[in-house]
């Protein structure tokens, strides 16, 4: 691996982090991708969504093949502020005051550099289609939005956290959101009680399994519950926001959802109060079959650097629910580890591996030989 590869990843890497952005508030880092872009003779695009789509012409003799998408987002979690990292022994930190971000800057950074490196080597390339979507972190927004047709894409690569570095990823859950509403009747304890009904007694009598069912398939969880105005209020409304991430079929997911709605009916009907119950399908699941002829490509460009091939399911959500069911993608792990957290962190070296791989599977040269320590 040339080292000033390396050395690029970190910079680029030190680049990105240094800028704020979460999801909804992107403009940093879409504007310095734009600039990139442009400086670099390639037309951008912006969506409706948010989404920046950069164009990077084919090489002679293969502009009229059908173009390749190469996809990460720009959105991170919060606090998602300008980060100053730090490197030691190859692996970048945060500086303890935010998270690092590397979910997804080292995405970004993979195909920046994977694009620069076909143009530098002038190795020929199809057309490519440069995705750089919004409000992932949040529900996939900018892949939802993202219509492939009019830029004639129809297979891909997703580069985002998912595991391992270089993993691919061949099977991902379900990812359903969903808010609850348990209704009572309010009123004050220095009162007569008589015809109250406490929304968060109702809430206590919620029977719902939560965490690993399904022999591991299901994942349940609530994340938010709020209800109540004032202490001396009985409360008439409670509000909760949960999550249902599956690898269980269409089937699987219906009746997951019935179990739910069924319990926040029956937990509401103990005090005399009601329930409703939202879904918003975040992402779909899906699978990816191995045999792909780009799967494929990138497993002998992973392993022609001395890398064992690996796949891998994943609750981990990414762009590939969104887009998996337009087109032929699939997701590669970039490595980051305490994602969403201030603990962030993210070894450099397999990126630049990776970003050589993306140059064999894009370029279609041979990659090179495996240096002679590895087997």
């Amino acid at each position: 691996m040339p080292e000033s590869l390396l050395a690029r990843v970190e910079s680029l890497m030190r680049a990105i982090v240094e800028l704020p952005s979460t999801s909804h508030h992107e403009d940093a880092v879409r504007e310095a991708l734009r600039q990139r872009m442009s400086i670099a003779g390639y037309a951008t695009t912006q969506d409706a969504s948010g989404n920046l789509i950069a164009s990077v012409p084919g090489t002679a003799g293969r502009e009229g093949q059908r173009p390749l998408l190469l996809n990460a987002h720009m959105d991170r979690v919060p606090p998602g502020l300008a980060c100053a990292p730090v490197v030691r022994d190859g692996i970048m930190y945060g500086d303890g005051q935010t998270n690092l971000g590397a979910d997804d800057a080292a995405g970004i950074t993979i195909i920046l550099l994977a694009v620069e490196a076909l143009r530098e080597r002038e190795l020929p390339h199809p057309p490519l289609v440069l995705l750089f979507t919004v409000g992932e972190e949040v529900g996939l927004l900018g892949a939802r939005a993202f219509d492939p047709r009019p830029w004639g894409a129809r297979e891909g690569i997703i580069f985002d956290n998912s595991g391992e570095p270089g993993a691919v990823v061949t099977r991902g859950a379900a990812y359903l959101a969903f808010d609850a509403v348990l209704r009572g009747r309010g009123g004050h304890p220095g009162k007569d009680l008589a015809g109250t009904a406490s929304a968060i007694s109702m809430f206590l009598n919620l029977q719902l399994p939560l965490g690993i069912q399904d022999d591991g398939a299901t994942r349940l969880s609530l994340g938010t519950i709020s209800g109540g105005t004032a202490r001396n209020a009985i409360p008439a409304e409670a509000r909760v926001q949960g999550e249902l991430r599956t690898l269980l079929d269409a089937g699987g997911q219906a009746r997951w959802q019935d179990s739910i709605r069924s319990a926040f009916a029956n937990a509401a009907a103990s005090q005399g109060g009601t329930a409703e119950v939202s879904f918003d399908p975040h992402g779909a699941a899906y699978e990816v079959d191995e045999q792909e002829p780009l799967v494929q490509a990138y497993r002998r460009a992973w392993e022609a650097r001395g890398h064992p091939f690996q796949t891998i399911s994943t609750f981990v959500g990414s762009d590939a629910n969104a887009l998996r069911d337009r087109l032929r993608v699939f997701t590669v792990s970039t490595g980051a580890m305490n994602e969403h957290t201030l603990d962030e962190y993210i070894a450099l070296a397999p990126l630049a591996e990776i970003i050589e791989a993306t140059v064999a599977v894009v370029s279609g040269h041979p990659t090179p030989s495996p240096p002679p320590h590895q087997s």
